[in-house]
């Protein structure tokens, strides 16, 4: 049932109102990780006496980020299971369609680059938003896209247990020009009256901790965009104005897809309750700076008369005092608490929030023990593995609804298609309503190595192949860096064939085979053509050649004062030397 623009209102009130405290949150989480001026903020409050315009400690939050996003690495593997199928090899045949279609989808809205963004904002916001809609080829052709939404912006209504909630608001400001360009039929109802409430909905919050319309500062005019069920609303606050409404084609829910961190009750980021610990890293290292500088700059106190302007300092000054005059300088001895402190609170910080030494390449000697570095890297491990989880499943939801979406709006529109699929390249087309034909649901599948670094993907895959749990394939599948596995395969192929016929060209050589000699002497003299040299033998004809009938001096091969000449005769020959005497040193 499509709502009225008051029960609109009211809807997106509430989604504001419980997404209040998180806002917080997020904000606060926001500086921290930007840096600068506003990250001194969010941890000090007001600046400390010292002016500091960056954060005075390590950004350990911005760090442990980086390290996890790198961990999530690529995308996991994509599989369509065709069930139901009284033909094997036509439902193979289909699957391999589907993934390939998926895949272009991927391709089209470079999910590649999604990831990394998504392996900050997940464990940084505590969850990331795709909404479905339209792309266009450069030929019009019309695709399925989930669009990756800033969750700084986006209000989510309650979770479900299927971790999806039922509504959603999008809440920026968008330049006035632009949203009249879009709208030009709104046009009085977007320009409005720039009434004193209207300028009001600039910041996040009211001075009294109420919530308000937008998160942004900045010009332009407060829109959300509200999806449910029902579909998606374009909204104006001010003045409560419905400017477009887009039905929702879909029957499996709402145009949205959310991927969320596992939590206690609240959405929440992963470094939430350790931003205190951090905040006492910074004041400390204040405090370590200020007594730094007392140590060196110390005060001067002199007993006694001395006239005004006479004291001199310096490492070459000299001073006559009068007797009974006194000059001191006090000896500040920094406290080494004061350190202990900074590496105690640092591995308070790494145990919180799954960060571990060896992340930055740091020697965990000093840090912990054995068994501890063990436990927080496997504390990490974890960690990963369960956002993989969530990516997985929020992956699958993505695709699902990409293929309802195509086969819903475009169903007999052929579209072409080009990219990699199980390192072959394709290029084709589809039509939708018989190419997808309902099958909407995929399995995103992760390496037996994901989140692994590069070193360890190696060793790790190299000792699992040798035990015999994997293939070489899998290993290569795992590896980054291996675009086309199939020609890589083909390659490694041919080049033990090769080496095997090359063998046994030799072996032949060595035997007496005029043929496999001479061909031996042609790989002497071009090496970089031995692969058609070596197609040239194994299908030449039987009957000798007139060049190589002048090489071996006849059918019988050549023949010297003891009998037929040997292989290293007849390959001095060729390269010009003098053969072996009879009875003296070969070579």
């Amino acid at each position: 049932m499509v709502k009225s623009k008051d029960e609109l209102y009211d809807r997106i009130d509430y989604l504001r109102n419980i997404n209040q405290n998180g806002m917080m949150d997020r904000a606060r989480i926001r500086d921290i990780l930007n840096g600068g001026e506003e990250a001194v903020r969010a941890l000090l409050g007001e600046k400390s006496s010292l002016d500091f315009h960056e954060l005075p400690a390590p950004n350990m939050f911005l760090s442990a980020l980086e390290r996890f996003a790198q961990k999530l690495g690529r995308s996991p593997d994509l599989k369509i299971d065709v069930i139901n199928a009284k033909d094997s090899e036509r439902a193979k045949k289909k699957s391999e369609k589907l993934e390939r279609i998926v895949g272009a989808y991927d391709d089209m809205q470079k999910l590649h680059l999604q990831l990394p963004q998504i392996g900050r904002w997940l464990p940084g916001y505590g969850f990331v938003v795709w909404v479905i809609n339209t792309k266009y080829d450069k030929d019009n052709n019309p695709y399925p896209c989930a669009m990756l939404r800033d969750p700084f912006t986006c209000y989510p209504g309650p979770f479900g247990n299927d971790q999806q909630p039922k509504d959603l608001a999008i809440i920026t400001r968008v330049p006035l020009s632009s949203l009249i360009e879009q709208y030009p039929e709104h046009k009085n109802a977007i320009i409005g009256d720039n009434n004193e409430d209207a300028n009001d909905m600039s910041s996040l919050y009211y001075n009294s901790g109420e919530a308000s319309w937008s998160n942004q500062n900045g010009d332009g005019k407060v829109v959300v965009e509200y999806m449910d069920d029902d579909g998606t609303y374009i909204f104006l606050p001010e003045g409560r104005k419905i400017i477009d409404f887009i039905p929702n084609p879909l029957t499996s829910g709402p145009m949205f897809v959310i991927a969320k961190r596992f939590a206690f009750d609240q959405m929440q980021s992963q470094f939430q309750h350790v931003i205190g610990l951090m905040a006492n890293m910074a004041k400390i290292n204040i405090l370590g700076t200020i007594a730094m500088e007392d140590a060196v700059f110390t005060e001067t106190n002199i007993v006694g008369e001395i006239e005004s302007g006479k004291y001199r300092k310096g490492r070459f000054a000299v001073n006559y005092l009068a007797p009974g005059s006194q000059v001191s300088k006090p000896v500040n001895n920094l406290p080494y608490q004061l350190f202990q402190q900074v590496d105690r609170l640092e591995r308070h910080l790494r145990l919180g929030s799954a960060y571990p030494v060896s992340d930055d390449g740091q020697s965990p000697n000093s840090f912990v023990t054995g068994r501890g570095l063990e436990e927080l890297g496997q504390s990490a491990s974890m960690h990963v593995r369960e956002y993989q989880v969530i990516l997985r499943d929020a992956l699958q939801e993505v695709d699902a609804k990409r293929l309802e979406f195509d086969e819903t709006m475009y169903p007999n529109k052929r579209k072409p298609i080009a990219g990699m699929h199980n390192g072959t390249a394709y290029k084709e087309t589809y039509t939708p309503s018989s190419d997808i034909s309902e099958m909407y649901k995929t399995r995103r599948v992760y390496g037996v190595m994901a989140g692994f670094d590069e070193p360890q993907k190696v060793i790790t895959g190299l000792q699992l192949k040798q035990q015999g749990i994997i293939d070489t394939q899998t290993l290569q599948e795992n590896l980054d860096g291996l675009d086309n596995i199939t020609n890589i395969q083909n390659r490694i192929n041919s080049e033990k064939a090769e080496n095997v016929l090359f063998e046994s060209l030799m072996a032949q050589a060595a035997q007496g085979n005029p043929k496999a000699t001479m061909a031996a002497a042609e790989i002497r003299k071009n090496p970089a053509q031995m692969t058609k040299i070596l197609d040239k033998f194994y299908t030449a004809e039987e009957e000798t050649s007139p060049e190589e009938q002048a090489v071996i001096g006849g059918p019988q091969g050549p023949v010297g004062p003891q009998g037929p000449q040997d292989i290293a005769s007849v390959l001095a020959g060729l390269a010009g030397g003098q053969p072996p005497q009879p009875g003296g040193p070969v070579g």
